[in-house]
C-alpha cells in the first residue's frame, strides 16, 4: 500500500486502542514508531465519566507516553459548548460525580432544582436509577433543553460490552417523551475541531482510525476527515453494506496503520 500524506491520527481509544484498562496488541509498538517519524496523535472518547487529563494518565498507567493535550473527550466538547451560553445558564447533569467536578472547576453552573433548569445533559452514569430518570423528566417537561455527550448504547470492556451513555439518554428520551437535539460527542464533529487545532493541522492532513461505524467513521466522514477502521471493536467487515457511507480504510487492528505511513 502506498503512503499518504497524513500527518496526524485522530485515534478511538476503547476498541481500538484498548479494552478497559488493557492495550491492545501493537498499540505501544505502532504508536512509538509513529510517533518516533514526527506523526502527531491526538485520542478522542465518547467517554465523558471523567476529564481528558484522567484518560491521559490512564493511556500512561497502559504505557503510551500522551499529555493532557493529546486526549479530547465528549466532556471537553461539552464544556466548549457551555461557555458559549449567557453566564450563569442553569445545567443539570445525568453522570458521574467526575463530570460535575469537572463542569463546576470551569464555571458551569451544575443545579439539581429539576424546576429551574435550563439545559440537561446526560453521560454515562454508574448511579443511575429511578430519581435521576424521575428528575431529568421533569426539567425536561419544566422546558429545559436536552443535551447528550453521546448516543452510543454500549462500549467494550475487557471481557464484554457494557450499557453505555446511549443506553441512558434512550430512558430518559422515552420517558420524556424527546430526544436530545445536541449530541456533543462522535459522530458530531464537535471533538473533531478541538482536536485539529490541539494538532496543528488541517483535517486533509490527518486520519480518524476507531472501531465503531456509526460513531467513529461518521464522526470522520462529518468533519470532512479521512476514516480507518479497525476491526477489533463494536463494527465488523460484515457490517459495512449497512452503511450509506464507507471508511478510507479497513485494518485488522491499529498496527496495520503504520502501511499507511511507509
Amino acid at each position: 500500500m502506498k503512503s499518504r500524506p497524513y500527518r496526524g491520527i485522530l485515534s478511538d481509544l476503547d476498541g481500538t486502542i484498548n479494552r478497559g484498562n488493557v492495550l491492545i496488541p501493537g498499540a505501544m509498538a505502532v504508536f512509538d514508531d509513529l510517533s518516533k517519524k514526527g506523526i502527531k496523535w491526538v485520542f478522542h472518547s465518547n467517554n465523558a465519566g471523567c476529564a481528558a487529563a484522567d484518560l491521559a494518565l490512564r493511556l500512561n498507567r497502559m504505557g503510551l507516553a500522551v499529555n493532557e493535550n493529546q486526549v479530547v473527550n465528549s466532556a471537553s466538547a461539552l464544556i466548549a459548548a457551555l461557555s458559549r451560553e449567557p453566564a450563569g445558564a442553569r445545567v443539570m447533569v445525568v453522570g458521574q460525580e467526575k463530570l460535575v467536578q469537572k463542569l463546576e472547576a470551569s464555571g458551569v453552573n451544575v443545579v439539581n432544582d429539576s424546576r429551574n433548569v435550563d439545559i440537561l445533559v446526560t453521560a454515562i452514569d454508574s448511579g443511575f436509577n429511578y430519581h435521576k430518570l424521575k428528575e431529568a423528566q421533569a426539567a425536561l417537561h419544566n422546558g429545559a433543553r436536552f443535551w447528550a455527550t453521546n448516543l452510543d448504547a454500549s462500549y467494550p470492556g475487557e471481557g464484554a460490552f457494557l450499557p453505555g451513555a446511549g443506553s441512558i439518554v434512550a430512558a430518559i428520551s422515552t420517558a420524556a417523551g424527546r430526544g436530545p437535539e445536541r449530541v456533543l460527542g462522535k459522530p458530531s464533529p464537535d471533538m473533531a475541531h478541538i482536536a485539529l487545532e490541539l494538532l496543528g493541522l488541517p483535517a486533509e492532513s490527518c486520519i480518524v482510525v476507531g472501531d465503531r461505524m456509526e460513531s467513529d467513521i461518521l464522526f470522520a466522514r462529518n468533519s470532512g476527515i479521512a476514516a480507518a477502521l479497525v476491526l477489533t471493536g463494536a463494527s465488523s467487515r460484515n457490517d459495512l453494506p449497512g452503511f450509506s457511507y464507507a471508511p478510507d480504510y479497513v485494518f485488522s487492528g491499529i498496527s496495520e496503520i503504520a502501511t499507511l505511513f511507509d
